[in-house]
C-alpha cells in the first residue's frame, strides 16, 4: 500500500513540473525551437535581399591573409566570385575582362544555432577548403583552412558576422553598392597590393618612444606582415598580422600589440615611401628599395621549366627523365616547386619540393663589384642521405652546376618590388634564368602532374 501512496505522489509531482515547464513556455510566447526557426527564416529572406550580391571578407589559414569574395543569393542557389589564389583557382578576372563565377546550392540549418552551409561543390569557394589542394602540397591534408559551414553570429541589413564551424575565423560580410561592379573590387585590391609592395617595411613615426629597430616583413608574399623586432629584456619577439586589401589599403583581421603599440590597418595614401596606421596616424611603415642581390638573398624565390634557358635545359630534362622511374616501385617522382634563396634565418640554397622528398643544397652568395651581381658557390655542409641521392644519382648536381660557380648580372620588373629577377651569366648569355616572388608550380603544363 506504501508502495502506491509513493507512485502516487510522484506521479502528482511530476504532472506538476510538467505543468510549471508549460506554463513557463507560454509566457515566454514561444518555444526554442520555434525561435530558432524563425531567426533561421530571417536570415533566409536577408541572404538574397542585397540585389548586387554581398562582399565578403573571406579567411582560411591566418598565415596567408584574407581575399575578397562576392557572394549573390538567389533562391536556394548562389553564384561567388573571388580574388585568385593560386593557379588552379578558378576565379578572378577572364579573359575577357569579365569575372570568373561559379553558382551552387547552399541551405540555412538548425545545430546549435543558425548554419549558414555550402552544402554543394563550388570550385570558387570551395577551393579555400578544399584537402589536397593542387596549389599548397605542405600540408595536403588540411588544404588552406577554410571553411565551408559557418555559424550566424549576427545579421543585420548592414552586415552578417559569421564565424567558420571548424576552424572558428571570423568572415564579415556587407552588401555590395548597387553602383559597384565584382571586378572593381577585384582591380582595386590588385593595385592596392602592389603599390604597397615592400620587400620589407620599418615601424617608424612621431609615435615611438623607443628605439627599438622593428622590421616588417609579408609571411612568404602572402597577406600577412610578420614584425621583428628585439625587447628591452633582449627577447626576440614576433607578431604577426593578416590582413585583406581594398582600395584605401590594408585591413587587419584583429589588432595587434606590438612592443607596446598597438596597430590596426593601414592607409594606402598617396605615396609609396610610407603607410600610415588607421589608428594612430604618427605611427608609420617606411618601404625598403634594396639591392637586386640583398633581395635575392633575403627571399625565396621560384623557378619553372620555363623561365631557364637553353643551357640549363638539357640538365632539368635529364634529372626529370632519371625521375620517371626513381620512385618506390619504380614509380615517377612529381617535381612540385623549384626555389633559389633564403631557406631559413640563416641558410641560403637551392630545393625541391617533390612527390617524394624536399631535397635541398646550401649555397654561398657574393656581390662582387657590384650590388646587382650575384656569383653564386655551393656549400654541402648540413644536407642529409636525401639530398645526396638526389645531387648524386637524380642528377640534381649537373643542374645545380647551372648556378654554381657562375657570375650573374641581375635586373628586374621593377626595383622597389620585383614580382621577378631575371639571372643573366656575364660569360654565357644563353644561361639565363628567371625567378619569381610569387610561388608557382614547377611545370605549366597541368599533364605532367596528371600522370
Amino acid at each position: 500500500m506504501k508502495k502506491i501512496y509513493y507512485f502516487l505522489a510522484s506521479a502528482i509531482m511530476i504532472l506538476g513540473l510538467s505543468a510549471c515547464s508549460l506554463k513557463e513556455d507560454s509566457d515566454f510566447g514561444e518555444t526554442a525551437s520555434q525561435r530558432s526557426e524563425a531567426h533561421l527564416v530571417e536570415i533566409g529572406k536577408l541572404l538574397p535581399s542585397a540585389p548586387n550580391g554581398w562582399l565578403v571578407q573571406y579567411y582560411g589559414n591566418l598565415s596567408f591573409g584574407g581575399y575578397n569574395v562576392m557572394m549573390k543569393f538567389v533562391g536556394d542557389s548562389v553564384t561567388i566570385a573571388s580574388e585568385k589564389w593560386g593557379p588552379s583557382h578558378f576565379a578572378g578576372i577572364g579573359a575577357d575582362g569579365k569575372v570568373i563565377t561559379s553558382t551552387s546550392h547552399y541551405k540555412m540549418e538548425q545545430s546549435m544555432g543558425s548554419i549558414l552551409s555550402f552544402d554543394d561543390f563550388n570550385p570558387t569557394f570551395h577551393y579555400f577548403s578544399m584537402p589536397d589542394n593542387p596549389d599548397y602540397s605542405y600540408e595536403k591534408a588540411d588544404g588552406l583552412y577554410g571553411d565551408f559551414e559557418f555559424r550566424v553570429m549576427k545579421a543585420t541589413n548592414d552586415s552578417i558576422i559569421l564565424r567558420g564551424k571548424k576552424h572558428n575565423n571570423r568572415i564579415i560580410m556587407t552588401p555590395i553598392p548597387a553602383d559597384k561592379t565584382w571586378e572593381s573590387y577585384i582591380h582595386e585590391a590588385e593595385e592596392t597590393e602592389q603599390f604597397m609592395a615592400s620587400s620589407k617595411y620599418y615601424l617608424t613615426g612621431e609615435g615611438r618612444t623607443d628605439d627599438i629597430e622593428i622590421e616588417v616583413k609579408s609571411n612568404g608574399g602572402y597577406r600577412c606582415l610578420v614584425f621583428r623586432y628585439t625587447d628591452s629584456q633582449d627577447l626576440k619577439q614576433t607578431v604577426t598580422a593578416p590582413y585583406i586589401v581594398d582600395k584605401n589599403g590594408f585591413t587587419f583581421y584583429a589588432p595587434v600589440e606590438v612592443n607596446g603599440m598597438v596597430l590596426d590597418g593601414l592607409d594606402k595614401g598617396d605615396t609609396e615611401d610610407y603607410f600610415l596606421f588607421r589608428n594612430n596616424p604618427k605611427l608609420q611603415l617606411d618601404t625598403y628599395v634594396p639591392p637586386l642581390a640583398t633581395q635575392l638573398t633575403t627571399s625565396l624565390w621560384y623557378l619553372n621549366y620555363g623561365s631557364v634557358g637553353e643551357y640549363a635545359k638539357p640538365k632539368w630534362d635529364a634529372m626529370m627523365d632519371i625521375l620517371k622511374t626513381a620512385g618506390k616501385n619504380k614509380q615517377k617522382i612529381t617535381i612540385y616547386t623549384a626555389t633559389i634563396g633564403k631557406l631559413s634565418d640563416t641558410k641560403l640554397g637551392s630545393s625541391l619540393s617533390t612527390s617524394d622528398a624536399v631535397p635541398y643544397w646550401y649555397m654561398n652568395v657574393e656581390t662582387g663589384d657590384s650590388e646587382d651581381i650575384a656569383i653564386f658557390s655551393q656549400k654541402s655542409t648540413g644536407t642529409n642521405k636525401t639530398d645526396k641521392a638526389y645531387y648524386n644519382n637524380y642528377k640534381w648536381k649537373d643542374v645545380l652546376n647551372t648556378i654554381y660557380g657562375h657570375k650573374f648580372r641581375l635586373t628586374c620588373d621593377n626595383q622597389r618590388h620585383p614580382s621577378y629577377i631575371t639571372m643573366t651569366d656575364m660569360e654565357n648569355p644563353t644561361n639565363v634564368i628567371t625567378i619569381y616572388a610569387t610561388p608557382m608550380y614547377f611545370m605549366n603544363d597541368q599533364s605532367y602532374y596528371d600522370n
